[in-house]
């Protein structure tokens, strides 16, 4: 059963947030589909993990969750007991809804601002995941929310993230100068996705460095912090941090 929930009403920006949705939309799965940002080995590594390490069942907590598609895969198999994911899109959220049917575990979904939606969880979660979407964050709010959520996880609790993620040396221009490396290989992409893409990283992605992320999970409270997976690229990296 999905039980869809939302604090916010339809408002007449709703169409104009559609159109941008299905423009981005378009753009994402071809992200995606040709596997640009290694979405299938994150998510097979996230797996792993749940498999091999998880033993018990356990309370998954889905942050900036979108259409679910890749998390759905990522869970099923493991011995997850409830998922709740946490989004602002009511369009990427009535996509989840579908896609979450797969999983055999009660399910809520929660269109609401992230920490209204951490604020007021009824019970912990064990596994807290969010995938490239935190490094929209300056450090300041970065450390906020990964507070928030430690205070979910509670004492047994786990958080992974796969985010943009600097080398310890490198600032945020030269992490830049290497993502625009990657347009020769996209070749899915057309000029007009790509710069829509350029725009997007180049004014809202703030990516940390490996010592920064090791730094922040450490101030927000969790014991140990582990790397599970570096992209070939070094664009991103997978991390899991424990209570």
């Amino acid at each position: 059963m999905v039980n869809l929930r939302s604090s916010a009403s339809a408002t007449p920006a709703d169409d104009a947030a559609m159109t941008l949705f299905q423009r981005d939309w378009q753009i994402y799965r071809k992200m995606v589909d040709n596997d640009f940002l290694f979405h299938r080995e994150a998510y097979g590594r996230l797996h792993r993990f749940l498999v091999e390490e998880v033993d018990r069942p356990f309370r998954f907590l889905d942050i900036a969750c979108g259409d679910a598609s890749a998390s759905v895969g990522a869970l099923k198999g493991t011995r997850i007991a409830h998922y709740h994911g946490i989004d602002l899109s009511a369009p990427a959220l009535e996509l989840a809804a579908a896609e979450l049917k797969a999983l055999d575990c009660p399910v809520e979904l929660d269109r609401r601002d992230f920490f209204a939606a951490l604020g007021d969880r009824p019970e912990p979660a064990d596994v807290a995941w969010i995938g490239l979407s935190l490094h929209h964050f300056h450090p300041p709010d970065k450390l906020k929310l990964m507070r928030a959520i430690r205070d979910v996880v509670g004492a047994g609790g786990v958080f992974l993230i796969y985010e943009n993620t600097r080398p310890d040396g490198e600032d945020r221009e030269g992490w830049l100068r290497r993502w625009d490396l990657q347009r020769p290989t996209w070749k899915a992409f057309t000029d007009a996705d790509w710069q829509a893409l350029w725009d997007h990283v180049h004014t809202a992605d703030f990516p940390e460095t490996d010592s920064t992320w090791r730094r922040l999970g450490s101030e927000a409270g969790f014991s140990r912090v582990e790397q599970l997976f570096r992209s070939p690229t070094d664009l991103f990296r997978l991390y899991c941090f424990m209570a």
